[in-house]
This record gives C-alpha cells, structure tokens and sequence, in this order.
C-alpha cells in the first residue's frame, strides 16, 4: 500500500516522494468542500503532528484533495472561463477548477502554514488512490456543499520517515489515540 507520490501544493510546488522522506507524515485523501469526514479528520491530524513536534518527533499533517470532476462532467472553453461549460452530464454541477482550488487555499489558510493541502492531475490522483486504496465516487451534493459530493475512504495514514506506510487510523480517533499509535510505530521503527 502507498508509493504513489507525485502532487501540487496550493501554491503549485511540486511535491513528490522526496518531500514525504525525514519525518512522521499524517495523510488523509478527502476534498476541500467537504462536510462530513473530512472537518473531523482533519484539525486531528493538525493536532497530533504539532504534540508529536513539541514531544520531538518530527510530523506534519498532509491533506490531498481528490477533488477531480469524473470525466465528461465538464470542459471549460478557455482558461478561466467557469460560465462557460459544455460537454456536461445534463445537470449543472456549478463547481469547476477554479472553486475547487479557492476551496483548497482557503483550507491551507484556515491552518496556517501547519497542513499542507495538495493535489493532483487527474492521473496523479487516480495512481495516487489506487495505491492507498482510497475509494471515491462521485454524488449529488450533500446539505452544505455546492456542486456536487464524494463519497471516500476516511482513513489517515502513518507514513513512516522513510516513506512506508506504517499504519492507518479511522478519521473519528482521538487526538491522543492518534498520538499514541504514532508513538508506538516510531518507538518500532
């Protein structure tokens, strides 16, 4: 499981399996827009990488978001041009590139500097969640969200410093469940 290392941060740095080397790495596939697990997993994640940093164990939190419309959902006509859809699968699903990466930046905001939120073209992402398994489907949107919604895998990976996945968690742990996991891999490791 894992491997699959190639994405973008928000402000286009790519980031690939070299950057994920020399610390804990909390991972978590979501997207940006999302209002059931996503919110729940994350400020954890945050949260148990900043205890694991004041213990002395080097971690950080990495979201990717999945957030990829399914093909033939839309094409835009020029860059930029969100109005401006054709191709699509019959209903509007009023998201495009451009809210999806507003959506991504404000969530890196909302942390400052303490989540790296990433993602992907879609081949990126699909090799991505292949090899974590994560599962994804598109659907209507959910009371909250505008667009559309995906239904996905809620697991929060344990990368070791060298890359491996070392365990997994489900995103409603607590803090100090999280914690303590990462500490008795590190301890292994």
């Amino acid at each position: 499981m894992g491997g699959a290392f190639e994405f973008s941060d928000v402000a286009g740095n790519r980031i690939a399996q070299s950057d994920f080397r020399g610390r804990w790495t909390l991972l978590f596939f979501g997207y940006s827009r999302c209002r059931a697990s996503c919110p729940v997993a994350i400020p954890k994640m945050v949260r148990t990488a900043e205890k694991l940093r004041q213990s002395g164990i080097a971690a950080r939190a990495v979201f990717i978001d999945i957030d990829v419309p399914p093909l033939g959902v839309m094409r835009f006509r020029r860059p930029g041009a969100a109005a401006a859809m054709e191709g699509h699968s019959g209903h509007h699903h009023g998201h495009g590139d451009l809210d999806r990466i507003a959506a991504m930046r404000a969530l890196a905001k909302a942390f400052d500097g303490r989540l790296v939120v990433a993602t992907g073209t879609r081949a990126q992402l699909n090799a991505a969640t292949q090899a974590f398994v994560v599962a994804r489907e598109h659907i209507p949107p959910r009371r909250g969200e505008v667009g559309h919604s995906i239904n996905h895998s809620s697991l929060i990976y344990f990368l070791a410093p060298d890359t491996r996945v070392a365990g997994y968690a489900m995103h409603d742990w607590s803090v100090t469940d999280l914690e303590q996991a990462i500490r008795r891999l590190a301890h292994l490791a």
